[in-house]
């Protein structure tokens, strides 16, 4: 799949389940969201002094989502990724949808069998030391 392809916010759901559903016996998915910003490029020559701070929660400015989710394989033929972006009003309804989705996912997970470790010996004193 073309990873620079973005998916709708629907079909991104619907791969998702697909890919929980493929991973479920052994495999692993990684998911990723985080805000999605324009490239704004840094000025070299800006020596910030700390009355330049502007404030942050006073832009009001809304920025979409971006989410990933990635099956993690290393080799590139095998690699499996889907993109969506969400729009900040519609983050509300879509986040619903997607709990949704992860919680099915997760639901056929099953814990590590750990093994049930024995007291810890005590170490004896070594022998042939002497002083």
């Amino acid at each position: 799949m073309d990873t620079k392809a973005r998916l709708s916010n629907d079909e991104f759901l619907l791969k998702v389940g697909e890919l929980f559903t493929k991973q479920q016996e052994s495999g692993t998915v990684f998911l990723q969201q985080k805000r999605l910003t324009e490239f704004d490029p840094v000025e070299k020559e800006h020596n910030p002094s700390p009355g330049n701070f502007a404030d942050i929660s006073a832009q009001g400015k809304k920025y979409p989502l971006l989410f990933r989710a990635s099956n993690g394989a290393s080799d590139k033929s095998k690699k499996i990724k889907y993109t969506t972006v969400v729009e900040s009003d519609k983050l509300e309804a879509f986040w619903n949808k997607y709990a949704d989705v992860v919680k099915g996912g997760v639901a056929g997970l099953k814990k590590k069998d750990k093994k049930k470790t024995k007291g810890k010996k005590k170490k004896a004193p070594a022998k042939g030391v002497s002083k």
